[in-house]
């Protein structure tokens, strides 16, 4: 099938796909190319995808596709995991709870510091795997990990030219805004 694949005219960022069925016509000439440039290719959207940039993109099976991890989306899913067990009102309660009894006493029970101390272990561990997760996904072979610099540039390549006014964009759903 004819599909025609849409790039970012000012970046060559890949952008997405379009097609039509039997009973349309749908080729470039006929596509906005205010903010956007655009190439033709063979392949099944059902099987197959494009990936890369205008240059140096291909048609890839999609069992050949590699997934993008972002760092957005792992940071988000450690928030997740962290606030499902310690709410922030949970841990500013132990926080203060424990700041209450220092600045009440110069010397403070051990006892006092347990749920503490096992929040911060939580937390911390937590934290390690994240990190853990990002160096495994960036050696892995299928993935294509993107830190916050590198999501953040394919992003604004994406949206270079004031396309960002035409699309918008709706941030992931843990993401803080």
């Amino acid at each position: 099938m004819k599909v025609i694949v849409v790039f970012n005219k000012f970046t060559d960022e890949y952008i997405g796909i379009t097609y039509a069925t039997d009973d349309m016509k749908l080729d470039e000439a006929a596509c906005c190319d205010i903010h956007f440039k655009y190439k033709t290719v063979d392949m099944d959207p059902e099987t197959e995808v494009w990936q890369g940039n205008f240059a140096d993109g291909a048609v890839v099976p999609l069992g050949q596709q590699k997934t993008v991890i972002t760092e957005t989306e792992l940071d988000a899913d450690c928030q997740d995991k962290i606030f499902r067990e310690y709410r922030y009102y949970h841990q500013l309660n132990v926080v203060y709870g424990v700041l209450d009894k220092l600045i009440e006493a110069s010397t403070i029970d051990e006892s006092l510091l347990s749920e503490y101390r096992s929040m911060r272990q939580y937390i911390d561990s937590i934290v390690s795997n994240n990190e853990r997760y990002k160096l495994a996904y960036a050696a892995q072979d299928g993935y294509e990990y993107r830190d916050k610099a590198k999501e953040r540039e394919v992003l604004n390549a994406q949206l270079e030219g004031g396309l960002h006014e035409v699309l918008g964009r709706e941030a992931h759903p843990g993401t803080p805004q």
